[in-house]
Parts: C-alpha cells; structure tokens; sequence
C-alpha cells in the first residue's frame, strides 16, 4: 500500500461521543485519490494521556491508525446559547497550545507565545467583525463593535507549556439583532483553530384577556368578542393560539367554538412582536353560566402547557346577589344617608347665620334713627 497524503479534520466545537467513550471525537479524513480527486472518510479522535497501545476499533482499518498529536485546541461548553432578551450574553471560548518543541530547544523564548483573537457574526448571508484583540496590542486592533468586551489571555505562565487561555465574549443587553452564527478564531505562529456558536435572542410573551374579568351574555345570545393580546414576544416564529371553554354543558374541558380570527404582527422598537387574537363565541344557554373562556398560547420560550388568560361568563337572570353585592349596597345607602344629613346641617347652619345677620343690621338702623331725632330735638 502505498504513502497517502492525510488531512485530519476535528470539529471540536460539535463533540459527540462515540462508542469507545466520552474521550473519543467523531471527525473525518481527506484522503488524496491522485488525479485531483480526495476521498472523504469517517474517523474517530482518542483523547488520552500517557504511553499505552491503542485499544481496538473493529469500524476502523486498523491500516489507517494514526498517531495525531494535538498542539492547538479550541472549544466551547455552550455551542447553542440562548439568552433572554436585554440580557448579558457570555459566549465561551476556552483554548490550549502545546508547543511541538521540548524545553531543551532553546530557539524560543520561554513563556506562552503571542495570540490573535478574532469573533465574527454570520446571519442571514452577511457577517461583519465584531471583536479582534491581541494582548499588548490593543491600540493596534479596531475598535468593538456593538460594546463587545472580550477576555483574551492566557491563564497561566509556564515557561515551556502546555498553556491554556481565555477568549470568552461578552455581550451586553443582547437585542434580536445580535443573534447568529458567531466564529471565534485564535490565532498563533503558523497555528489557528475555530470553533462555531449559535446564539439564539429570545422573550416569552405576555397574555392579556378582555373584556375581564366578566363577560355577560343573555340566553340565546352570543357574548361579546374577546380579544387576547399576545404581546412583546420574540422571535415571532412558533405562536400558536388556542381557545378553550371550562365548565361548559359538555364537560370540564372542551374548545371553544365560535369564529376567530388573528391580526397581523405589530413591530416594536426593541425587536419585539405583537399579535391579537380574536373569538366570536357562539349563541350561550343557562348551562354555560359560570363558565370561563381562556386564550392560550404556546410559543417556543414557554413550557409545554403553554401560557393562558380567562374570563368568566355570567348569563344574566341566573345569578343573585352575593354577600359582597349586599355589603357593597349597604355601605352605600349608609354612606348616602350620612351625606344627606350633613348637607341637611349645612343648609340650616346657613339659614340661622342669614338670619341673625339680618337682626343685627334691623337693630343697627333703629338705632341711627333715634340719635338722628335726639340730635334733632336738641336744635329746637
């Protein structure tokens, strides 16, 4: 058999296990067929340390083993983030560099060498750079877009390694616009490795019922449409909603029946959606008194059973006043009884300050009257 020329390709940021254990990587092999042609082929990564033979793989040409010695690697723990909307994102980058040279060769110097960090976003067919840093050249690097803020270093100091680093991303108050594919790239001499995250932006929705709590209807009539607001939800792809009845003429549980119809989206400034769903409740006997209509929605940020709102029905003529309704109407008539009192002390307060007003100017008058003729007759 002749020499193939290899290529081991390691996708380490999709690790997956295979049946030798969890320190077995699943990857591939490009085989050089002549003629321009390459054979691609499956292949399996064994991570272990220390001498030893291989243990064997019956899935494998034995003739196709190969001693790889891994000198960088870079991976990621959370290769699909999802992150509340407005919320800090930390995407994770972790890195290890094994120098191919023992410590005897004394052409390089001691100590991690200098690494190139790079972030990139790819969505929707366009990609930009988010982030690029070298430690020690910062002010030779472009400045972050969107406020991104990357940890970039080497976490310890060996003189000769291995060494292991840091390039984990922060984002800060994440907006739908940010989400996608990200590339995290590091870079060393004649060295580089990326690893891939998908970031997902995302915000449940709120649910919203009216009219509530109440909604009345006379027998044989239909109830009023009601209308569920299903609002500021992201993204706006995977909302369902669903109308039930509880407590019904057919049971505890059923859907409801009537015409209903959905709006179009509304677009809020924050990236977020709206949607209003509506119900035409058809024609309501004495069996439904009491009963309740409740919008439910299931949208991918929710759990399973989803979320809901609900209204009660009331058919008018079959519910009698509460204990609350004859509290209510007591505080009233008590309340209007005291203001008819003191309106009542009011007006007669009044009247006896008019009164004696009046006395005393009667009484001012008879006397001016009486000095007037006093004056007079002393004239005379």
């Amino acid at each position: 058999m002749k020499p193939l020329s290899l290529l081991l390709a390691v996708a380490l940021d999709l690790v997956t296990a295979v049946s030798a254990g969890p320190a077995v990587i699943e990857c591939w092999m490009v085989e050089d067929a002549g003629g321009g042609r390459l054979n691609k082929k499956p292949a399996a990564l064994l991570l272990r340390q220390g001498p030893g033979r291989l243990p064997p793989r019956p899935d494998l040409e034995p003739e196709l083993y190969l001693r790889v010695r891994v000198v960088l690697t870079v991976l990621t723990h959370t290769p699909t983030p999802q992150i509340q909307l407005g919320k800090d994102a930390l995407l994770d980058l972790k890195f290890a560099y094994m120098p191919p040279t023992s410590e005897a060769d004394i052409s390089l110097a001691p100590g991690p060498p200098l690494f190139g960090l790079e972030w990139r976003r790819q969505h929707l067919g366009k990609g930009h750079l988010v982030l690029a840093a070298t430690p020690g050249l910062s002010e030779q690097m472009p400045p972050a877009q969107e406020g991104a803020v990357a940890f970039a270093a080497w976490d310890d100091d060996e003189p000769w390694g291995p060494w292991t680093g840091n390039g984990t991303l922060w984002l800060r108050a994440v907006q739908p616009l940010q989400e996608g594919t990200y590339l995290a790239t590091v870079h060393l001499p004649y060295l580089q490795g990326q690893v891939s995250l998908e970031l997902a932006v995302q915000k449940p929705p709120k649910v919203s019922l009216t009219p509530a709590p109440l909604v009345w209807a006379t027998r044989g009539e239909a109830p009023p449409q009601l209308h569920c607001l299903v609002s500021h939800f992201y993204p706006s792809e995977g909302l369902e909603v669903e109308w039930e009845i509880r407590g019904g003429p057919e049971g505890s549980f059923q859907k409801a029946e009537g015409q209903r119809w959905l709006s179009a989206l509304h677009h809020h400034s924050d990236g977020t959606v709206s949607l209003s769903a509506y119900l035409q409740p058809v024609p309501v006997t004495a069996e439904h008194h009491g009963a309740r209509y409740a919008c439910r929605v299931h949208h991918p940020t929710l759990p399973a059973l989803g979320r809901s709102a609900e209204v009660t029905l009331e058919v008018a003529g079959l519910s009698g006043p509460t204990l609350e309704d004859g509290v209510g109407l007591f505080l009233s008539a008590f309340l209007l009884l005291g203001l008819i009192k003191a309106l009542g002390w009011a007006a007669a307060y009044m009247s006896t300050s008019k009164d004696s007003k009046e006395k005393h100017a009667s009484w001012g008058v008879a006397e001016r009257e009486v000095d007037a003729e006093s004056k007079a007759g002393s004239r005379i």
